[in-house]
């Protein structure tokens, strides 16, 4: 007999949240930049261009939501991404849509 599997709808409610939540441009560019290595606010602000006050309103919602961590060094806000389920949700994305920027990981060109 085949027995459907019901998911839980709490974990379609926090799965639907969290796909939102990288699906905004600045974000999904921001987790995209952290992919390559944990940045401080002024660096994403050059890489992407936008204002400080909408780029902190967005990597707040990210951290809220368990997606960022922050550290604070000094004068300085470090941003890395927090879950490693969301980098490889993102590696997905970019393999999909961004095929020429991924190097293939068994060394094969």
């Amino acid at each position: 007999m085949n027995e459907t599997i019901q998911i839980p709808e709490d974990r379609i409610k926090a799965a639907s949240q969290g796909l939102r939540a990288i699906a905004h441009e600045l974000r999904l560019s921001v987790l995209c930049l952290l992919l390559e290595r944990p940045m401080c606010v002024h660096e994403l602000i050059e890489a992407t261009g936008a204002a400080q006050s909408n780029l902190s309103q967005h990597l707040s919602k990210m951290r809220m939501l368990g997606i960022l961590e922050n550290e604070k060094r000094g004068q300085e806000v470090i941003y890395r991404i927090a879950n490693p389920a969301f980098a490889d949700l993102v590696h997905a994305l970019k393999f999909i849509y961004c095929p020429e920027m991924c190097v293939p990981s068994n060394g094969e060109g």
